[in-house]
């Protein structure tokens, strides 16, 4: 998986900043609060929504290049450290979500605030261990 998220990475961060790009160009002084992705598995595209569902942008995969919403949420979870969405016009709370034909939420990918954090399961388990061993250090 990390081999495809390397070629993926630098064709999505190109999307995203152009579809930034035309968002800023068209937005009429409205800030942005989410981006949504839709993706066609048929046509093999992603395509890529602001919060008012005006189209910003499409990616166009290879057929070997087939996504999961696991690639998808640590792509863009690069992208936010990266500080790609640290911009005037896009307002906290953000996320970027999958959505369905219907436009449905499946899938929140990521969320950026900078006054809230929001926990993966994964963190507690590291969490827990740290916890037991500094518990165990302090009693000794």
């Amino acid at each position: 998986m990390k081999q495809i998220n390397k070629s993926l990475f630098p064709i999505f961060e190109t999307a995203i900043q152009e579809s930034l790009k035309n968002y800023e160009s068209n937005s009429d002084g409205h800030s942005l609060t989410d981006l949504y992705l839709f993706h066609d598995k048929e046509d093999i595209k992603i395509s890529i929504y602001d919060d008012m569902e005006n189209l910003l942008n499409e990616i166009s995969l290879q057929k070997r290049e087939m996504l999961n919403s696991a690639t998808l949420r640590h792509i863009f979870q690069r992208l936010a450290q990266g500080k790609m969405f640290d911009r005037d016009y896009i307002s906290k709370p953000f996320t970027v979500s999958l959505i369905d034909e219907g436009f449905v939420v499946v899938e929140e990918l990521i969320f950026v605030d900078d006054d809230t954090l929001k926990l993966d399961e994964d963190i507690w388990v590291h969490l827990d261990k740290e916890l037991d061993d500094f518990l165990k250090d302090l009693l000794k």
